[in-house]
């Protein structure tokens, strides 16, 4: 009832309206009358361009909290010592006072691999020459992430051989001092048989700290 109330108070003032607009009203007789012929003086309503604008409620308002931002260059210009951290199938380096988000990034391969030097099946002293070879060039070409594939050294006797050797070759003066971080790939990558390395932009000489 309240809905039917509605529609007959919208139409008592019907009359009026069609006063103001001079809207002509067609009486059609039988239903001869065409289309076309009740619509010719139909007018087109004015488009209007405003635009209606609804204050947002508070409630509706999300604003995410900034992640803190860390560009390569601050990160290569820190200063510090590396700790090493090699636990049993992972390892990782990184300059002290790195910023943990950096790191995480490292871990989880989220920095584009410029290139990769391969040393399966070579032996610690060719490997060593290809390694030194292939930092050298990195660091000439200006590469900041590269990947070393070292295998797990499953076949080895006692310890990885070129794996742990690895570290040894990262920490060794002539190469530490381009050394921000290394970190085991994630599996798609090599897993624990690969590591990223980052490197710095300017070298720095500084002390390292091992962790083992």
């Amino acid at each position: 009832m309240k809905n039917e109330d509605n529609f007959y108070k919208a139409l008592s003032n019907l009359k009026e309206i069609i006063n103001k607009t001079g809207i002509k009203i067609c009486k059609v007789n039988g239903g001869n009358v065409s289309f076309q012929d009740a619509m010719k003086d139909v007018k087109q309503i004015k488009w209007t361009k405003a635009t209606i604008i609804k204050k947002p409620l508070e409630k509706d308002i999300f604003l995410p909290k900034r992640r803190e931002e860390v560009t390569m260059d601050e990160l290569l210009s820190r200063n510090g010592f590396l700790n090493v951290i090699n636990l049993p199938e992972y390892m990782e380096g990184y300059v002290e006072n790195i910023n943990p988000i950096v790191m995480e990034k490292l871990r989880n391969g989220e920095f584009s691999i410029q290139d990769t030097l391969d040393l399966h099946g070579y032996r610690k002293e060719d490997a060593r020459i290809l390694f030194e070879n292939f930092i050298q060039a990195a660091i000439k070409n200006k590469l900041n992430c590269v990947k070393i594939i070292h295998g797990r050294g499953l076949k080895s006797k006692g310890t990885p051989v070129l794996k742990d050797n690895l570290v040894k070759w990262l920490i060794k003066a002539m190469n530490r001092k381009w050394v921000a971080a290394f970190a085991s790939c994630r599996m798609c990558d090599g897993g624990p048989g690969a590591t990223y390395i980052l490197l710095k932009k300017r070298p720095e000489k500084k002390k390292i700290s091992i962790i083992k």
